[in-house]
């Protein structure tokens, strides 16, 4: 199974898996916009999106007390059709003790189709200004073909590429899910999310489970690994069990963690989990391990040790000064706007 490996760009982050697996990447957000990817061709694109702007503008507009559209915009973008749309504003107001401080959100969609691809991202309760973050983020996507590993920093979705240098914004999250031919029984899940929001270290957390667990629970499980694991610079924490399930079925269960830095899109929570043993039927009771335990640590250590973080920065030749970032509208095309 792992005589064969292939790279998976996830995130900033470089993963070797093996190259028969099932790779799927979810939960894609970048500063609180979820990012959806759909292959499509032009036209289906048009017509998805006008439909959409149709729907949003239904109840109303923003200043008859509907909700509706606010601001509805084609992109300028260059290489790329798209439209923004700004709506449901809400009004409210907070108190600090006796002053009252107004208060006002709105939904952004921001969607864009080049080459085949269409983008898009959106968030609820974002101020009108983040807009224009959202349209600043989608000038620096790139088309990615299915298996492309991007030489350049930037961060990876699925079929794109988020391309340095990017506008300031102080989370990312990413999920890759791997599943293997013939082992049905065995998950395996890369996470990179913003770091410093755990209170309790993986160690911590499983000696704790461990204090509050029965003496008969703990007969049944076996602590193959355990302890900090530092992984090409990336320094975590590792725990792996094998358990014998109350129906006499072994299964195991491997994690490994970093902490990350809080608001540090370079320096993410990192996860890496296996569990091999997982019924597949719903409720059902866990099932005996595909793979052997011999089987099990190798698959892990050869994903876990290719974990490593892409190239963060951008090489400038001696005497030039940083890439500005890109400036929105500098090139509109007319013929590709909007009805």
């Amino acid at each position: 199974m792992t005589e064969k490996m292939k790279s998976v760009c996830v995130g900033r982050f470089l993963v070797d898996v093996p190259a028969n697996a099932a790779v799927m990447l979810s939960r894609e957000m970048m500063d609180g916009y979820t990012i959806v990817t759909v292959e499509e061709i032009e036209m289906a694109f048009r017509e998805r999106i006008t439909a959409r702007g149709a729907a949003i503008q239904s109840p109303g507009s923003a200043v008859d007390g509907t909700g509706g559209m606010v601001e509805a915009s084609d992109l300028h973008v260059p290489g790329m059709i798209g439209r923004k749309f700004v709506f449901g504003r809400n009004r409210g107001y907070l108190m600090e003790g006796d002053r009252r401080i107004d208060d006002e959100d709105v939904s952004v969609e921001v969607h864009g189709h080049t080459g085949g691809m269409s983008f898009s991202l959106s968030m609820k309760n974002a101020d009108v200004a983040d807009a224009d973050l959202a349209e600043g983020l989608l000038a620096r996507l790139r088309r990615r073909g299915e298996d492309e590993v991007p030489t350049g920093p930037g961060f990876c979705i699925w079929r794109g590429f988020f391309v340095e240098p990017l506008p300031a914004h102080a989370t990312e999250h990413i999920v890759m899910h791997i599943g293997l031919p013939r082992h049905p029984d065995v998950g395996i899940a890369f996470a990179s999310l913003p770091g410093g929001g755990t209170t309790r270290s993986l160690l911590k957390r499983v000696k704790d489970m461990d204090a509050e667990a029965g003496a008969d629970e703990m007969l049944r499980v076996t602590k193959l690994r355990t302890g900090k694991r530092h992984i090409n610079d990336l320094s975590g924490e590792e725990v792996l069990e094998r358990v014998r399930e109350l129906n006499f079925a072994t299964t195991f269960g491997f994690v490994w963690e970093t902490e990350g830095v809080k608001y540090n899109p370079l320096k993410p929570f990192l996860s890496l989990e296996l569990h091999s043993g997982i019924s597949l039927e719903p409720a059902a009771r866990p099932a005996d391990s595909s793979l052997h335990e011999d089987a099990v640590l190798a698959l892990w250590d050869m994903i876990s040790s290719s974990i490593r973080m892409r190239p963060t920065s951008l090489p400038l030749p001696a005497g030039h000064s940083p890439l500005p970032e890109p400036k929105l509208g500098a090139i509109a095309n007319p013929g590709n706007a909007f009805p």
